[in-house]
């Protein structure tokens, strides 16, 4: 009979015995492989989804250039593409992952003093709803329903043109042969250019692109500066790691092969990747750590199972040592079995670990992304077999070495000196690694520290078990009580079983630890989201100014559940600070602000925008009755009225020259395309000039076309002298008729402003006021001008919605009308333009935004900024520590179960001489129950304990959310999540596995003792 045929046939009649072994063997292979192959997947699920939720703006690839006739901008779009072509041939890897790319050209054209692009685009005939015909013909054009309608155009109108800079360029007629509505104005075709951007306002005034299906009729002037490109979308779906470094030096040749022929490449792709770098790199650095714990773990299960078969067949050693085998041959013979099922587990154990990433890929990971069979996942599983191979070797080496006699005794060892001095090493090395994961938190050795707290307290569990059931078996031999006895009796002399005590111990551990943390980072995911995002929905639009914004929102939705919101950035202390307008009568409706009610925001909303004055309409006139008693014959006086058009900067108007007596001075408002308002009135000299002078008018009345308005002149205060006016002196009597005293020498005019808004805008303000004083009531700040305006606190807040821990939040009617004193809205380029929307919002909201004119670039809510943070770094990370701890678990009821089926027939022969001393059954099955109540009980508890604590100590130094931020203070809420049911499992598992044993040890019948069988 050859080895093989006995190792065969020992494996088949101790069949349940290795199937568990088995079972272990494929569990450790397949932790093993765990770490390589899901860190692989999830790092390509990182850069899937960084790129499909980037806009295809920041990932796509922009070829051409901008100028005019002597520039590369007038080559034809097909030598473009040619050009492109020729490059892209000799980088065949960028090429493949980019799209068909979308030709366009387009410069800017006025007509009637009103702005547009005359503009060219591939196929957009088939982009656009078209009343007409497409204008595929030279000298055709396709307008806007929405221009055509404000200008009275129709189809077969001619409209002219001028191409070129003013006092430049040139004329042309165009037909216009059809009317259009964009299918969807925020589709990627349309790439990053704002087309469909029509205004109402004063100067500037810009209308929707005029589209032509010729690129020549946009380049008909050699003095217009025209772009021309070619915009190429990514296939971020074809992108893979491997991909990236060749992606970058691709661009980057790209751009010095096309320069020479003055095109320019224009790419944020770079920037996106250096983003997603950083998730990445964290992965990367997790996933070894995470799995140090569990391959330790594997190792340590291997070490355990070599040690238990190889001591349950030390009596077949030693006949094998009696009948002269050699040692080799008899360590062979001692460990053929446990090797040979190990070896057979390595191909099934790599195939569980790749379905098992396959498997949470198609749970948590990015679309399309799945497992990958690289040199890793074998480079593991050999690391894991080779690693079992120690383990036999160190744990049978104490049993085959020990003489034939000690290899036929029944009652197994006591863990002596060496024992002790193992778990001493243990415990110190885990004591200093604990040391240092608590002095630096934030470093990926921080998840070092659960495992390795609960390697203490597991060792610690282990001793107090031993020395628990050593006392108890003193007491219970003096009281006589069998069940007691039976067990106590079990626990003190099964060493091999009490090393269950560390195994259950880090499984728990390890599973509570990833679980606490899972609901731990899932609530903060929450937070974040709604923090970061601030309402339902958020649309991210183009607009004319913040008027403008607030009339279309009001409009598109009647019922207050969504709001304009204008943001800017300012800095104070070199730190940024996020300003936030918002319509205050609609913020509760629409606000998602964590830790407040809706009362809450609706009292707050309240105090942002207190009782102030109407301002001042004007239609297209304004008339003021003024008396003037008397008047300086040097020098010419005149008055004006300070105007501003909504978006607009201030103008100044003059109503006429100053006279005598009671007059009625009036002038036409011909540049309030909307209504005006009148900011204040002014008193100055006709002509310039430095002399003093003296006077006193006195405003009776002002009207405008549409009637007499309502100035306040009786009501203190309601008109206000502007600050700053030099050396001259103004002085405001209110009364039936708003007397002002100018006196001084100063060139500028005197005016005095009607007062609006309140004296300084109230605001909310999260974190330290920006002055000198962080507890300031007050403080001054550019707001949506480059004048600092006066705020004052009227409520502080740990974090804004959307503005996070250092912003101010402030009404936006206010905040706008404060501005226009003094600058232009319309031409701010640092103000940002959203609207929230709340969850009684209309669900077509964007599509109302773009009938009244308002252009929806981007759209967020909280659900889906919460999935992309479930698809960071953070998040992805702890799905590793699940799957490890569950793998964790699967191996400490494995080793249970294999300590019950290690020396059964022993067992099964002890239980059965009990029965035949007398001791019933059902004591029996109870002492069982006690012995494996304390086996698996105790450490469970203090592995619960253990990872739950850990949890709490380490979770503050860890990011879970985003990469290199730590979590800091955070909330754990009781109730269904990870923890309740890794704790169900838990302890269905270790029932389960209990009933088993029972089960098990139920075949201990008389019959057992028959001719000493065991």
């Amino acid at each position: 009979m050859t080895a093989w045929t006995v190792m065969l046939r020992g494996i088949r009649h101790r069949a349940g015995r290795s199937f568990v072994v088995f079972l272990l063997a494929v569990t450790a292979t397949t932790a093993a492989v765990l770490a390589p192959t899901y860190s692989r997947a999830a790092q390509q699920s990182v850069l899937t989804d960084g790129l499909s939720a980037a806009s295809t703006d920041a990932t796509g690839l922009t070829v051409g250039a901008k100028g005019t006739g002597d520039s590369a901008a007038f080559m034809d779009l097909a030598e473009i593409r040619l050009a492109m072509n020729t490059a892209l041939d000799k980088d065949k890897l960028l090429a493949d992952r980019l799209d068909l790319p979308v030709a366009a050209v387009d410069t800017e054209v006025t007509f009637d003093g009103t702005g547009a692009k005359l503009a060219y685009r591939d196929n957009a005939c088939t982009r656009l709803d078209i009343d007409g015909d497409c204008p595929d013909g030279p000298g055709q054009i396709a307008v806007s329903k929405r221009t055509a309608a404000d200008r009275k155009l129709k189809q077969g109108d001619d409209l002219t043109l001028h191409l070129g800079p003013a006092g430049a360029g040139r004329d042309k007629t165009f037909r216009i042969t059809g009317l259009y509505s964009p299918k969807d104005a925020d589709a990627a075709y349309w790439g990053r250019t704002a087309y469909f951007s029509a205004g109402t306002g004063g100067a500037g005034e810009h209308v929707d692109s005029l589209f032509t299906m010729t690129e020549e009729d946009v380049r008909a002037d050699a003095a217009a500066t025209v772009s021309a490109r070619l915009e190429y979308p990514l296939r971020p779906h074809l992108v893979h790691l491997d991909d990236v470094a060749g992606l970058r030096d691709g661009l980057q040749f790209l751009g010095d092969r096309l320069r020479g022929q003055e095109l320019e490449v224009t790419t944020t792709l770079p920037a996106v990747l250096r983003d997603i770098d950083a998730d990445q790199r964290a992965i990367a650095r997790t996933a070894p750590v995470v799995a140090v714990p569990l391959l330790l773990l594997c190792w340590f299960v291997l070490f355990l199972l070599v040690a238990s078969l190889t001591e349950e067949r030390a009596p077949e050693i030693a006949l094998a040592k009696l009948r002269g085998y050699p040692a080799g041959r008899a360590a062979r013979f001692g460990l053929g079995e446990v090797l040979l099922l190990t070896a057979a587990a390595v191909p099934v154990g790599i195939v569980a670990g790749l379905v098992l990433v396959q498997v949470a890929a198609g749970a948590v990971l990015a679309p399309g992304v799945g497992v990958e069979v690289r040199w890793p996942v074998f480079a593991a599983a050999g690391i894991a077999f080779a690693a079992g191979l120690v383990a036999a070797v160190l744990a049978g080496r104490q049993t085959l070495a020990r003489p034939v006699l000690g290899l036929l005794r029944r009652v197994p060892e006591r863990g002596g000196r060496r024992a002790g001095v193992a778990e001493g090493i243990v415990v110190a090395l885990a004591a200093a690694s604990l040391i240092a994961a608590v002095s630096d938190r934030g470093s990926p050795l921080a998840l070092l520290a659960p495992p390795l707290l609960a390697v203490v307290v597991g060792v610690a569990a282990d001793r107090r078990l031993s020395l628990w059931s050593a006392a108890r078996l003193r007491i219970v031999r003096r009281r006589g009580r069998i069940v007691p006895l039976l067990s106590a009796a079990q626990l003190s002399r099964r060493p091999a079983g009490q090393r269950l005590v560390v195994v259950v111990t880090v499984a728990v551990a390890l599973l509570s630890f990833a679980a606490t943390a899972w609901d731990v980072a899932a609530t903060a995911r929450r937070d974040t989201a709604e923090d970061s995002v601030g309402a339902q929905r958020v649309l991210t639009v183009n607009a004319q100014h913040p008027a403008a914004l607030a009339e279309a929102v009001t409009k598109a939705d009647p019922g207050g559940h969504a709001m304009a919101v204008v943001r800017a950035s300012q800095r104070f202390d070199n730190s940024p600070v996020e300003l936030l307008g918002v319509q205050a009568d609609r913020l509760a409706g629409a606000a998602v602000w964590r830790g407040h009610s809706r009362e809450q925001v609706a009292e707050i909303a309240g105090r942002l925008h207190p009782a102030a004055p109407d301002p001042l309409r004007l239609g297209k006139d304004l008339g003021a009755q003024v008396s003037v008693d008397t008047l300086p014959a040097k020098p010419a006086l005149r008055l004006a009225a300070i105007v501003a058009d909504p978006g607009q900067p201030p103008r100044t108007v003059t109503l006429g020259p100053l006279a005598k007596g009671t007059r009625t001075y009036h002038a036409v408002l011909s540049g309030c395309v909307t209504e005006c308002r009148l900011v204040g009135l002014a008193v100055g000299r006709a002509a310039g000039g430095s002399d003093p002078f003296t006077v006193t008018v006195a405003v009776r009345a002002l009207s405008t076309d549409a009637g007499p308005l309502a100035p306040g002149f009786d009501l203190a205060g309601r008109w206000q002298a502007r600050p700053g006016t030099g050396s001259t002196k103004v002085t405001v009597h209110a009364g039936a008729a708003l007397g002002v005293d100018v006196s001084g020498s100063d060139p500028a005019d005197a005016v005095v402003e009607h007062v609006d808004t309140p004296e300084a805008l109230p605001a909310v303000l999260a974190g330290g006021a920006p002055t000198d004083d962080a507890r300031a009531a007050t403080f001054a700040l550019p707001g949506f001008s480059e004048q600092p305006q006066p705020f004052t606190v009227a409520a502080r807040t740990d974090s804004l919605p959307r503005g996070g821990r250092h912003g101010v939040l402030f009404d936006l009617d206010y905040a706008t009308r404060m501005a226009e004193r003094s600058a232009s809205l319309t031409d701010n380029g640092g103000l940002r333009y959203e609207v929230w929307a709340g969850t009684g919002a209309p669900a077509d909201l964007d599509q109302r935004l773009a009938a009244a004119g308002v252009q929806v670039l981007a759209s967020e809510t909280i659900d889906g900024y919460r999935d992309r943070l479930a698809r960071r770094a953070p998040a992805l990370g702890l799905w590793l520590y699940l799957l490890a701890g569950a793998a964790a678990t699967l191996l400490a009821i494995g080793v249970v179960l294999l300590t019950a089926y290690v020396g059964v027939r022993a067992r099964l022969y002890e239980l059965a001489a009990l029965r035949v001393a007398g001791v019933r059954a059902g004591q029996l099955r109870r002492a069982v129950f006690r012995e494996y109540r304390a086996l698996l009980g105790l450490p469970f508890l203090v592995g619960l304990a253990a990872g739950v604590a850990g949890a709490f100590v380490m979770l503050p130094g860890m990011p879970l959310v985003t990469v290199d931020e730590p979590t800091g203070s955070f909330a754990f809420e009781p109730g269904m999540g990870a923890l309740p049911a890794a704790v169900a499992v838990m302890v269905a598992g270790l029932l389960l596995t209990v009933l088993v044993v029972l089960r098990l040890l139920g075949r201990a019948t008389p019959l057992r003792l028959k001719d000493g069988a065991q």
